[in-house]
């Protein structure tokens, strides 16, 4: 009888092939710290600061004795009775320790593997390090710890999310490096829509857009993440820097001085090729922003959880819209889902720049330089991740010739005269129609009953679907219902 753990997802426990009760959640907060010890024993004090955290101030009343019930009814959980033939939680001093077999735990052999892929990496030999980052990566099927309480879990959570990230980025540097920047351009395209994708995501984007003859789109995600690191008054990423450089073959990047912006900007992220469903939702905004052909100056506000596909519909709206509005399209995310937000003033002065003017220093005069140079043209200005619709109405036109699209999670504040869509999960025909875009007829067509089961997995929201489904393109050799079996621990 073999047991395993797996932590890179909700806790189980796996005798053979069989899942195994984890017990409840503060007994899986003492599990997991003595599997992350690794054998090594951990007094009563540890095992306390790793369920309540370091001030015993906020301890329950006898907090050794309920640690004591803890670890007693982990020893009768079946797979650590006499029967189950599973580790023993031993006594050690005055605390315990929980000595498992090597390779039991699965966040173990993913750390092993990243230390091994960075050796390889390190000695040249990107095949051996894509095969070992491939290997750990694998080993994910949700948020590592998902559920598990204690300051313990949520640092081993944090550490192991920073990890698979950069795992995962790595592992599509070495594809793009290797020339499988077409196989793998639809995995970074899903990570690049994250708010807080990272420098070297946005460059791996760069770079494959750029050599599958994409050349403008490719331009176009350099620009924005320049105009978005110059409204937070950052550098852009040095990754990006490099990028540029080896799609330009010249050795210095020229600065960007002097007036900015041309006179038509279109800053809008490039629409996704592969946009599927929301017809009845892109008809209400088209109806909306452009009744009969023509522009009306009413904002329009589109609101939902996280991974609706909000940007996304915004952006794929506002592209089909651009010759309604030929004077130019400005975008901004202001991160409202974030802990810092960007502030309006920053936003009214990247477009005040991209429009062509100069920069007051006050920001009510940025407001109203803003709406003079909006004036007389016909614009569409996209506001991505808002958190306060009080905050952005300096960025909103005021002339009727000009539109405007809002999205953002849960607003606060009004904004008198917009109409909301509130965007939910993907219907199940518009699900099955996504899998089908990014995978290919005929392995939906394969694993019909799978299929189905895939997109209510990924509970029809359009940004995991195509984050799994990338996933699947780039491992042909899986079948739809071993990634089903991963999402759900089937």
């Amino acid at each position: 009888m073999t047991v395993r753990f797996q932590t890179l997802g909700p806790l189980r426990i796996r005798r053979d092939d069989t899942e195994a009760p984890a017990g409840r959640p503060q007994q899986q907060a003492v599990l997991v710290a003595l599997l992350a010890a690794r054998g090594r024993p951990l007094t009563t004090t540890q095992l306390l600061h790793a369920i309540w955290g370091e001030d015993e101030e906020h301890w329950p009343a006898h907090p050794r004795r309920i640690l004591a019930t803890h670890v007693y009814r982990i020893r009768q959980l079946p797979a650590f009775s006499p029967a189950g033939a599973g580790p023993a939680l031993l006594q050690a001093g005055e605390g315990y320790r929980l000595p498992v077999e090597d390779g039991a735990v699965d966040m173990h052999r993913f750390d092993d593997a990243m230390r091994a892929a960075a050796a390889a990496r390190r000695k040249g030999d990107p095949d051996a390090a894509h095969a070992l980052l491939t290997r750990g990566l694998d080993l994910w099927y949700g948020t590592a710890l998902e559920g598990i309480p204690g300051p313990l879990a949520g640092r081993i959570r944090q550490r192991l999310t920073v990890s698979r990230t950069a795992a995962l980025e790595a592992r599509l540097s070495i594809d793009v490096a290797r020339g499988r920047h077409a196989e793998v351009l639809p995995e970074i395209a899903a990570l690049a829509e994250a708010p807080d994708a990272s420098g070297q995501v946005l460059s791996l984007l760069v770079l494959a857009l750029f050599r599958s003859d994409r050349r403008d789109e490719a331009f176009a995600v350099l620009d924005r993440a320049r105009d978005r690191a110059g409204e937070l008054g950052l550098d852009p990423p040095p990754e990006l820097e490099r990028a540029h450089r080896e799609i330009l073959g010249s050795p210095a990047v020229p600065a960007r001085s002097g007036p900015r912006g041309p006179v038509r900007p279109c800053h809008l992220p490039a629409d996704i090729g592969d946009f599927t469903g929301r017809t009845a939702e892109a008809g209400l905004l088209l109806e909306t922003l452009a009744p009969d052909g023509r522009a009306t100056g009413r904002p329009v506000v589109v609101h939902g959880a996280a991974g609706t596909g909000k940007t996304t519909l915004a952006v794929h709206v506002a592209h089909r819209l651009r010759d309604l509005y030929p004077d130019g399209q400005l975008y901004a995310g202001l991160s409202g889902s974030h802990a810092v937000p960007v502030r309006p003033g920053q936003v009214l002065a990247a477009f005040i720049r991209a429009l062509g003017g100069d920069v007051p220093e006050d920001e009510a005069a940025m407001a109203a330089a803003y709406q003079a140079a909006l004036d007389g043209r016909r614009v569409m200005v996209v506001l991505d991740d808002v958190r306060d619709l009080d905050g952005i109405r300096p960025l909103l036109p005021q002339h009727q010739g000009c539109g405007a699209l809002v999205t953002g999670r849960a607003l606060t504040g009004l904004l008198p005269g917009a109409r909301r869509l509130a965007l939910g999960a993907l219907s199940p025909d518009d699900a099955l129609g996504l899998l089908v875009r990014v995978l290919g007829p005929s392995r939906v067509e394969d694993e019909p009953d799978a299929a189905r089961a895939l997109a209510e997995a990924c509970r029809r929201h359009p940004a995991l679907l195509r984050t799994t489904a990338a996933r699947l393109a780039a491992r042909p050799h899986w079948s739809l219902a071993s990634m089903v079996d991963r999402m759900t621990g089937a």
